[in-house]
């Protein structure tokens, strides 16, 4: 009996919530049901829906263009490697801050957009009084193993993604090689994007992880875990 009545109380709870989330009642931020609006700060329940998303190509895609970002989706591609392009996107701006235009997942270019927007702005305005206005990089698709390894990397599926370095609007540049070590607010600024980067990816290395990674912050949403 007592069983039923939790089983109940539970069944109860999960039907007043999806009402509330049906009428409007709970705030889209935090409606499980509610487009994810990537104007919002990421939380626990954006960290679902992004979830849900990985593979829904058609809802990405419609999330980014509510920001106005302009994205193009790329048809699927196999090599005979074994290296796959699937549900990518082609994308060269974010909130604010340009990059050299790039294919992708849809997912990974997502949680960009929110690093972009949401850890790299703020971060710059709090440095310098001056916002981003390009992200240097090395790319995302590169149909290769991961280095010293008989295993294909992230880069093999476009499912990473490697900063080098960033321009302020005055033209200020800072790259992860030359800064890193330089200590000032252009290192701390590179070591707080790589901290809220690892909030965002499942994987971020760096130039602390080893040196192949010297001159960029790599991040990615594979099956590891780590922020170095």
């Amino acid at each position: 009996m007592r069983r039923l009545v939790i089983v109940v109380i539970i069944l109860a709870g999960a039907a007043a919530i999806y009402v509330a989330a049906r009428t409007a009642l709970i705030p889209d931020r935090y409606n499980p049901l509610a487009p994810l609006d990537l104007s919002e700060p990421p939380g626990a329940i954006a960290d679902w829906k992004l979830w849900l998303m990985a593979d829904d190509l058609p809802a990405c895609m419609a999330a980014l263009r509510r920001q106005g970002v302009e994205v193009k989706a790329m048809p699927r591609q196999i090599e005979a490697t074994g290296c796959l392009r699937e549900d990518t996107v082609t994308i060269s701006r974010f909130s604010a801050a340009a990059i050299g235009a790039e294919e992708m997942r849809c997912s990974v270019a997502l949680r960009l957009y929110l690093l972009e927007r949401h850890v790299v702005q703020p971060l710059a305005l709090r440095h310098f009084g001056s916002r981003v206005e390009r992200i240097d990089h090395f790319g995302s698709y590169s149909c290769r193993n991961i280095a010293g390894r008989n295993r294909l990397s992230e880069h093999a599926t476009a499912n990473a993604f490697d900063i080098s370095g960033f321009v302020l609007a005055g033209g200020r540049s800072m790259s992860v090689r030359r800064n890193w070590n330089q200590g000032g607010a252009p290192s701390q600024f590179l070591r707080d994007v790589r901290l809220g980067a690892c909030s965002l990816f499942n994987l971020v290395l760096s130039p602390d992880y080893n040196e192949a990674h010297a001159d960029h912050f790599h991040v990615d949403m594979g099956l590891f875990r780590g922020c170095n």
